[in-house]
């Protein structure tokens, strides 16, 4: 059963898949971009470790999506698109950070374009899937279970972290650095997995795609925090090795429920 909106689909994803390569590029090769806004004072060096990693992931990700792009060309599998979503998700979450933190580089309206066209992708193409064919999807009741396992870990771990960080700031009035991490998890991303939990117990067909795309969205975004805290004393930081260990599992371990 053909998805009913693959061509729209098809087309955000590859304009995202370049745009995003362009601005992650455009970092490694001109040294103004981030440079020039860290003399500002608005952004810390500390902050280019992150910065830096999700550019690498950026570009891998940018490189598998239009490698997808053309398997579901030649292939018209809808196991590919839900792929195509997931990282769409990834994109969503990278620049939406950028777009809520104000991060204004020469490349902000581009952030701006690519956060705007992840959502709609994420919109058109998870509503795009056939009713039939989300009524044909089959998931073994034991990645069922590890997926309902695993995403409550995830807001277990992250609603904790984030509300412990988050409190002090509240107490002392102040605005948090980098603070979409917040907006973005607490008010949507946390809540989505939730749900996802929720429909899972209840064994909703719907879910099993919103699963996938939960799990590559973890793979893909915790891999950039992952690597951004192992080359974080480069730029004066220092990250916990529990911290560092707790990504790479996550990592790991997400990546291997979406393959299977």
């Amino acid at each position: 059963m053909n998805h009913k909106n693959s061509t729209g689909l098809l087309v955000i994803a590859l304009l995202v898949s370049i745009i995003s390569a362009y601005c992650a590029l455009l970092g490694f090769l001109d040294k103004d971009v981030y440079s020039s806004v860290i003399s500002t004072g608005v952004f810390k060096i500390s902050y280019m470790a992150g910065t830096i990693s999700q550019d690498i992931v950026a570009i891998a990700s940018s490189v598998i999506m239009l490698t997808l792009i053309i398997l579901y060309l030649k292939h018209k599998n809808n196991k590919i698109l839900i792929s195509i979503i997931s990282l769409l998700s990834f994109y969503f979450y990278g620049y939406g950070t950028y777009v809520i933190s104000a991060l204004y580089t020469s490349t902000y309206l581009l952030y701006m374009l690519v956060f705007t066209l992840s959502i709609l992708g994420l919109i058109i193409g998870i509503s795009g899937f056939p009713d039939g064919y989300i009524k044909s999807l089959c998931l073994p009741k034991w990645i069922r279970i590890c997926g309902i396992a695993f995403l409550s870990m995830i807001v277990f771990i992250f609603m904790s972290k984030w509300i412990t960080e988050l409190l002090p700031y509240t107490q002392s009035h102040t605005v948090p650095d980098f603070y979409a991490i917040f907006i973005l998890d607490l008010c949507i991303v946390m809540p989505l997995f939730i749900t996802i939990i929720y429909m899972l117990i209840r064994n909703m067909k719907l879910a099993y795609i919103l699963l996938g795309i939960a799990l590559l969205k973890t793979t893909t975004l915790i891999l950039s925090v992952a690597i951004g805290s192992f080359i974080a004393p480069i730029y004066g930081t220092q990250e916990e090795a529990s911290m560092l260990f707790i990504y790479s599992l996550i990592v790991i371990i997400s990546l291997a429920l979406f393959v299977f």
